[in-house]
């Protein structure tokens, strides 16, 4: 009995890396998240004491990504505190947001008179767009990156899509990830197949009889065989599923861990990273629909490198 699976928990890395899929597009490392313009600066109005050194200060701002961060953006024009003891905060406003990769902002600063920037804060978010420096010259941080380290939002796009989509025609799990299979009622069978392979591990079988809250099967009733693909859980000798009357269609819920722990897991399967890289190229090249020539939107040199890994259910 094969119901519906929800993916709860994606995986957190990827089977191919984003410069192996640059060296096979032979394309440079300059394909990333671009740095940002420059914030507008002024001392703080009203005046009021602060922090911040007596002498010339300049801003730049820098944008981090899951894969890393930018190089520091353009550098803002000079904000000169005379004394601090009158007027001794700066307002940063119109910092710049980046693109939907874009998870958080950090601001870098000069000391009075410096040249070098120097971490002042991190913005935890890719919104706000005003800041008042209160911070002394003592008090700042790591200097900013001189080179980029983000992705190519592009290929960052296109490398989730093409695992997402292999593992759905293949019928598997590339790296480790949590599903929910719903099914309408127990099996009437000894066993629940799990469609998504190789099976890690199952947290829990449970159901809702009508009336009550969700109730979870005693491990006792059953075993979980990892050993076979598609995984399945079985009963054991001499137990039965619960017979109570469920409350919905999707009454069963079954949370399951599928996949392998990481890239090194997959020497094995060269034949299944070069699909997915060539699924990529073929997106790369051709954004648009299939063009007319081609007869499936999947290559079938593609279909060939996975056909031997690919189950049926």
């Amino acid at each position: 009995m094969i119901g519906e699976a929800v993916l709860v928990t994606a995986p957190t890395s990827e089977p191919v890396t984003l410069g192996e899929l640059r060296d096979f597009l032979r394309i440079g490392p300059g394909n990333a998240e671009p740095a940002p313009t420059a914030p507008t600066v002024a001392l703080a109005n009203p005046a009021a004491a602060g922090n911040v050194d007596n002498g010339a200060h300049r801003y730049r701002v820098t944008f981090i990504t899951a894969d890393g961060e930018t190089e520091g953006g353009a550098i803002s024009a000079a904000v000169t505190v005379a004394d601090k003891a009158l007027n001794g905060k700066i307002e940063l406003t119109a910092i710049p947001t980046g693109g939907t990769l874009v998870t958080s902002r950090k601001l870098y600063r000069t000391a009075a008179g410096g040249s070098t920037y120097l971490l002042l804060a991190t913005l935890a978010d890719n919104t706000t767009t005003v800041y008042t420096d209160n911070v002394a010259d003592a008090s700042l941080g790591a200097a900013v990156p001189a080179t980029n380290t983000t992705a190519d939002a592009l290929l960052t796009s296109l490398r989730l899509a093409a695992r997402a989509h292999l593992e759905a025609i293949m019928g598997r799990a590339f790296i480790t990830q949590t599903w929910d299979l719903f099914l309408s009622c127990f099996p009437r069978g000894p066993q629940i197949v799990v469609p998504r392979a190789p099976l890690a591990s199952v947290t829990g079988v449970y159901y809702t009889p009508t009336g009550t809250a969700e109730q979870t099967v005693s491990t006792d009733v059953y075993h979980v065989d990892t050993n076979r693909e598609p995984g399945r859980i079985v009963l054991t000798y001499g137990q039965t599923w619960p017979s109570a009357t469920l409350v919905t269609v999707n009454g069963v819920r079954v949370r399951f861990v599928a996949g392998r722990a990481g890239n090194a897991v997959w020497s094995g399967w060269e034949p299944v990273r070069t699909a997915l890289k060539q699924l990529v190229a073929h997106w790369y090249a051709q954004p648009e629909p299939v063009a007319a020539q081609a007869l499936t939107p999947v290559p079938n040199h593609i279909q060939a490198l996975i056909a031997n890994w690919r189950l049926w259910y």
